[in-house]
């Protein structure tokens, strides 16, 4: 900041301290867009809080969750002004990302508001919750617009809602790769059934998962891939690497079910990137075969 700048900010600090906060907010905001600042962002989300603007106050958030996950106070602020918002999946999202001796309080935050918003919501919470339950009727761009309202859900009817379109043959493997991530990442513990794209059911925990990026599996798969393409051929690597997320991301989270032989699926991969023909594993071939499937018809789902 400079000198002149720093001179709004204590401004708007003390303004803050005389709880004038949308006078204070307003400083703020006009700072903010000169000039990108951790302290100004939190600054002017507390202010707006303070002054019962939540709405304004949770673009500003979730522009920067990472800045309110760095001090325990600032995320308190955060949970508060997520569940002023019906966002309680969200709250869940980002209270797992925080370490782990503040999670218990604030989980009770969330679930005192989930408590409350039963009593208060009832007939949106149960509208909200119709409409998760029949994204599978929709096309993907609807299916991912409804799956994200329902991130205001509370967690027993979201999960009640997830059961049912993990095993929906019409919700799109995008999307129930979602939803298991999600449920991943809150750490649920419950036994789930998802229907694959092979018309079969399997079970699995949720919280027993590792992300993608976390698997064994899907490194070895990338550094095969570069082992065979990195040096001598990058724009193909892209290509294929581009090619290797979608079908990671349609496998999951059965990705360690589905690839048993690293070396088999890279060079199916890549001769059917090139349009090669070959002598390859039937399954590999007939699995990436199908997956292809899905990806070209990602568009007309659009």
């Amino acid at each position: 900041m400079n000198n002149e700048q720093e001179e709004q900010y204590q401004k708007a600090l003390k303004l803050m301290t005389e709880e004038k906060w949308l006078k204070a907010a307003s400083l703020l905001e006009d700072l903010l867009n000169q000039v990108p600042s951790d302290d100004v962002t939190k600054s002017l989300v507390l202010a707006l809080y303070r002054g019962k603007q939540y709405a304004r106050a949770f673009v500003y958030l979730v522009e920067q969750p990472a800045v309110f996950a760095a001090d325990q106070p600032n995320a308190r602020l955060a949970v508060h002004l997520l569940l002023h918002n019906q966002s309680y999946i969200s709250a869940r999202l980002f209270i797992a990302g925080l370490p782990a001796g503040w999670q218990d309080e604030l989980i009770q935050l969330v679930e005192e508001g989930e408590r409350d918003a039963r009593q208060k919501f009832q007939t949106t919470i149960q509208t909200e919750l119709r409409s998760f339950y029949h994204l599978g009727d929709c096309s993907l761009n609807e299916q991912q617009e409804r799956l994200s309202e329902a991130q205001q859900l509370p967690l027993d009817e979201y999960l009640t809602g997830a059961q049912f379109l993990l095993r929906d043959p019409f919700t799109h493997q995008l999307i129930k790769a979602s939803i298991v991530d999600t449920l991943r990442q809150i750490g649920i513990e419950k036994e789930m059934v998802i229907r694959w794209i092979d018309g079969k059911e399997y079970s699995f925990v949720p919280g027993d998962l590792l992300s993608i990026d976390d698997l064994g599996l899907v490194q070895a798969l990338r550094n095969e891939l570069t082992n065979e393409l990195g040096n001598h051929n990058p724009s193909e690597l892209q290509l294929a690497n581009q090619e290797l997320q979608m079908q990671l991301m349609l496998l999951y989270p059965l990705i360690n079910n589905q690839i048993d032989d690293v070396k088999e699926w890279i060079r199916c991969l890549i001769m059917r990137i090139r349009g090669e023909k070959g002598k390859v594993n039937p399954k590999v071939m007939a699995t990436q075969e199908e997956l292809t499937r899905i990806i070209d018809d990602l568009s007309e789902k659009h």
